[in-house]
């Protein structure tokens, strides 16, 4: 059965190709916003009453083939089912990112950092509704199950964090050692992560 959709407006960031996130970022640096068609304008009534929205967009410049198992880049070492993933290697390439909205000027959205190219085209926009979407039993599934899943996850999110290091500690070297609530001493080294310089193509 063939399926047909049309664009019903633009995304627009800061990104082209080489330097889009893994996931959306909140406060990354650039502008975001979504310009609707203008036919559309009127449906925007009322949605400056919610914080978040859900976008749905087309992954238009995925060409690479559709993989059924696959690797994410937060765990390349793990081999997954792609519809344990977010690769936009999909057999329907359909971006979705949660944003905040943070003004509504006419048929324009200003929104949070979002993980998309510039110019992807817009399929849908729903609303975030904290009762209904927020579960609070939701688990991060194969993730969880990682050795360094906080360490991960922290990265994912683009979140200041410590790095262990596997090295000889008989030398002299000059570490801050900063004990974490799992107990264990680490060395800080003040890493800040942020994932607007990664190689990688929308979602993962």
């Amino acid at each position: 059965m063939s399926i047909t959709f049309q664009s019903i407006g633009t995304i627009h960031t800061p990104y082209f190709d080489l330097n889009t996130p893994h996931q959306p970022i909140p406060n990354a640096p650039g502008d975001f916003w979504i310009t609707l068609n203008p036919e559309y304008a009127s449906a925007l009534e009322t949605l400056d009453t919610f914080s978040y929205i859900y976008v749905l967009y087309h992954l238009n410049d995925v060409t690479q083939p559709i993989e059924l198992l696959t690797r994410s880049p937060w765990a390349p070492e793990t081999e997954i089912g792609l519809f344990a993933s977010r690769s936009p290697k999909r057999p329907n390439p359909i971006g979705l990112s949660i944003v905040q909205i943070k003004a509504i000027q006419g048929n324009e959205l200003i929104i949070s950092g979002i993980d998309a190219y510039n110019g992807t085209p817009l399929l849908d926009i729903k609303p975030y509704m904290h009762f209904l979407d927020s579960k609070v039993d939701a688990n991060n599934g194969w993730l969880d199950s990682l050795p360094e899943s906080k360490h991960t996850m922290a990265h994912v999110l683009g979140l200041p964090h410590n790095h262990d290091h596997d090295h000889d500690h008989n030398h002299n070297h000059d570490h801050d050692h900063t004990p974490l609530e799992d107990n264990h001493t680490r060395y800080d080294h003040n890493h800040t992560h942020r994932h607007t310089k990664h190689l990688h193509s929308h979602n993962d």
